[in-house]
């Protein structure tokens, strides 16, 4: 096993050979002389090894409750009582100086780029909408494109921006791989995760934890989407939009408006 076998099994050649101070070519040679048929042979390799560490965690999880003979309103509270827990966890994780770091990061950004995979993907969009209110320039990268297309977005990022990384079990090596670029080309990368032991740590600046077990799912996104909420605070109070810029806003979207108690109460249906 390589001391750093995520990077191994995640960076492009291109990446890795900038990691290791070296030229594409001494990569593709090394990859040679463990007898493999070329670095993309390398990698896979441990994309795979990594992979067979627990492949049936998520199935034998759904198999147990499945199994078990709980009644369907008691399945109902788990989730709740659950993400309360999660939240609260999340909240005692948070370390103040890091917080601070990252609120001035977020706040003097030129462009706030938001990348996640999978589920963490629409996350990544929620917390664009809401952060665009306070800040100009906050994009969900991971459009309809794909990954080719998150790439292509993250390669227009300059040092003056700031990558907001968004990774949870079962960890995307795609993500793992655009965030590594992304720090080696000099962007702050910040990540909110599950874990400390989290892959996508060894290529960030500052994380925020929060944790993501769930009695079914692969991971549950309460206690993540928690922090999203509290970093939109933290551009609230400090984003670059003025009061002023805030009030117009807020004036124009009224229109557009629903308020609820000037409706007529509508009657049950019989």
């Amino acid at each position: 096993m390589p001391a750093h076998p995520f990077e191994a099994a995640t960076l492009s050649i291109d990446a890795m050979a900038r990691r290791c101070g070296v030229s594409v070519a001494t990569v593709n040679r090394f990859a040679a002389s463990l007898e493999y048929d070329g670095y993309s042979a390398f990698r896979a390799h441990w994309q795979r090894a990594l992979q067979q560490q627990s492949p049936q965690e998520p199935l034998d999880k759904l198999q147990r409750q499945r199994s078990a003979a709980t009644p369907t309103q008691e399945r109902l509270r788990t989730a709740p009582h659950a993400g309360a827990a999660q939240l609260q966890t999340a909240g005692a994780l948070l370390d103040p100086a890091a917080l601070e770091c990252v609120a001035a990061l977020l706040a003097r950004a030129r462009r706030i780029a938001v990348l996640g995979s999978d589920v963490t993907a629409y996350l990544a969009g929620y917390f664009a909408s809401y952060a665009g209110l306070f800040h100009p320039n906050v994009e969900a990268v991971s459009g309809l494109g794909g990954v080719t297309e998150a790439q292509r977005r993250l390669m227009a990022l300059t040092p003056e921006d700031v990558l907001l990384v968004l990774s949870l079990p079962r960890y995307s090596t795609h993500t793992i791989e655009l965030c590594a670029e992304a720090s080696d080309a000099g962007v702050p990368v910040i990540a909110v995760t599950d874990s400390p032991h989290a892959p996508v740590l060894a290529h960030v600046r500052h994380a925020l934890i929060a944790p993501a077990q769930h009695p079914m799912l692969p991971a549950s996104g309460v206690g993540l989407l928690g922090l999203l909420e509290s970093l939109c605070m933290l551009l609230a109070t400090s984003g670059p939009r003025s009061s002023d810029e805030l009030l117009r806003m807020a004036q124009a979207g009224a229109r557009f408006r629903v308020d609820a108690r000037a409706q007529p109460a509508r009657k049950p249906r019989a």
